[in-house]
């Protein structure tokens, strides 16, 4: 019997249209002589599908194709199975899965939501574990870390809406230390949604507001003008660790906005250019490497990732930019590029996870509850 790998895709993120482009891409690139599999579908209304028409582009854009032939579901844990189970009054079984692969990008999915409730579930997970998906999502947490390790990050200043709100004028003097322009980024999204520049002091008011729609935390931090922008994939298993080629993005766009990102006239008309590999040095391409590695080692990733780097032609410094836990696509044509192909790279995240499950059946798993034995309710308030 083929392993059941359920693919979970879509969910309440303003990125739902990207994990739908990841999950049919990668769902197209699983080993089918080794696995089966499941598409699981959410949509923006957190209505769980399930369904072989979701394997396909057109379901998504005429969604009366998913209506008609898409199963609603459930996702439970039956006496130790993990069963789709049809929603409504009689409920039945629609299949099985054994472990599923979250494809999911941006707020309220990437960001540990999904994992966490997978792990309540008892399913296991093909992923980073929630730890480092809630920090890696949120670029504040991420540069206060690399920064207390002394790891190099652009100067930057965060702050709540509520902060913003009350302290305006204390914000403003912490911002004037920074130098101009400026990025205006919500600190939970990612693909560049809702990021803005500003260029004089007399715009920030307007466009942190404008900002503030999109996310309650916001960094603002320097933009370098005269830079070069680097990613590398790494993946960590509990045997080895993997690194993918380095590549260069290029753009003659002002800013690139997640439009921009998606938008694939852009790519092939040359307005943003690949290279892969990266034309860096052996120095470079070193240091992108050592820092690619304590990054990832010190955010508790424990699987696929991408780190993105920023150089500043000016200082001649490289910077760690953000760190993406499941990186569109999975950054495959990184991987293809270090000779590991998009099939190879989704049978490694899986072998590693049938691996995790096995070392983790040694482990404690409940503490003896003979504490509770003759206790009454009563009893229970004199607990300190």
């Amino acid at each position: 019997m083929k392993l059941k790998i359920g693919v979970i895709f879509g969910g309440q993120s303003l990125e739902h249209e990207l994990s739908i482009i990841t999950a049919l891409q990668a769902m197209d690139n699983i080993d089918t002589e080794k696995y089966e599999i499941v598409p699981i579908y959410i949509t923006k209304d957190l209505v769980w599908y399930s369904s072989g028409c979701l394997r396909y582009i057109d379901s998504f854009n005429n969604f009366n194709l998913i209506e008609t032939y898409a199963t609603k579901v459930n996702l439970i844990n039956k006496q130790g199975r993990f069963v789709l189970q049809t929603t409504g009054l009689f409920k039945r079984e629609l299949t099985e899965v054994h472990l599923v692969i979250p494809m999911v990008h941006g707020r309220g999915t990437e960001d540990g939501t999904i994992q966490g409730y997978l792990d309540t579930l008892g399913i296991p997970c093909v992923s980073n574990n929630i730890y480092s998906s809630v920090i890696c999502q949120d670029k504040v947490f991420t540069k206060q870390l690399l920064e207390f390790n002394e790891l190099p990050v652009i100067k930057y200043v965060w702050f709540f809406d509520n902060e913003y709100n009350k302290n305006k004028e204390e914000l403003f003097k912490k911002i004037e230390k920074l130098n101009y322009p400026l990025i205006v980024k919500p600190a939970t999204l990612g693909s560049s949604i809702g990021i803005k520049t500003v260029k004089r002091k007399e715009e920030l008011d307007t466009i942190i507001n404008e900002v503030l729609k999109f996310d309650r935390k916001i960094i603002v931090e320097e933009q370098l003008e005269d830079v070069l922008e680097y990613n590398i994939s790494i993946l960590k298993t509990n045997d080895k660790l993997y690194k993918s080629a380095i590549e260069e993005v290029a753009t003659n766009l002002e800013f690139r906005d997640y439009i921009d990102k998606c938008n694939l006239e852009n790519y092939r008309n040359g307005n943003i250019i690949r290279t892969v590999p990266a034309n860096i040095s052996e120095k470079m391409n070193e240091d992108i490497i050592s820092l690619a590695k304590r990054t990832t080692n010190l955010l508790n990733n424990t699987g696929l990732c991408t780190v993105d780097f920023l150089y500043d032609k000016k200082k001649k410094k490289l910077y760690i930019d953000e760190i993406n836990s499941i990186p569109t696509c999975f950054s495959h044509h990184l991987w293809e590029e270090a000779n590991i192909s998009y099939k190879e790279l989704l049978t490694i995240m899986v072998n590693d996870t049938i691996k995790n499950i096995n070392r983790n059946t040694g482990m404690v798993k409940e503490m003896d509850m003979s504490v509770l034995k003759g206790l009454k309710n009563s009893d229970i308030r004199e607990f300190k």
